[in-house]
């Protein structure tokens, strides 16, 4: 799935940080709705406000969790599930563009990079999430 870089420099250009723009672009995955999936991000952006962990990671990590729920504590084949498919979704955006955390990739590329980011975090999170829909997994 090709991210809609128009929709995610307009919300993002609209104030929204990079998380919120991500879970936003992300909430068909899980049907959660809009105001939700902007409202739980509200806070980690920017690194979490302090320059760790990309928002568009973070945006991403929260995508999985509401697509692949983990949400009893004894069912651990949920918990490894979504474990495996965090793992994978932060080696291969840290594959793609260098680092995970925020103040990191702002070195490197600047705030100009911050739409590549997200959009490569929401392309990832539909390729995960379509191919495990694929394969029965969701």
């Amino acid at each position: 799935m090709k991210a809609d870089t128009k929709e995610i420099a307009e919300l993002h250009a609209s104030g929204f940080s990079c998380a919120q723009v991500v879970a936003y672009m992300c909430r068909d995955l899980s049907g959660i709705d809009e105001r939700t999936a902007l409202s739980a991000m509200g806070g980690f952006g920017g690194g979490l406000r302090c320059g760790e962990v990309c928002g568009a990671v973070s945006g991403g990590v929260y995508s999985l969790g509401m697509s692949f729920s983990y949400s009893e504590g004894s069912n651990l084949a949920a918990k490894e599930k979504i474990s495996e498919l965090t793992k994978e979704f932060t080696a291969r955006f840290r594959e793609e563009f260098g680092s995970l955390p925020c103040r990191e990739l702002l070195e490197t590329g600047g705030r100009k990079m911050c739409e590549k980011y997200m959009a490569g975090a929401v392309e990832l999170i539909h390729e995960i999430t379509e191919r495990e829909k694929t394969d029965g997994n969701l």
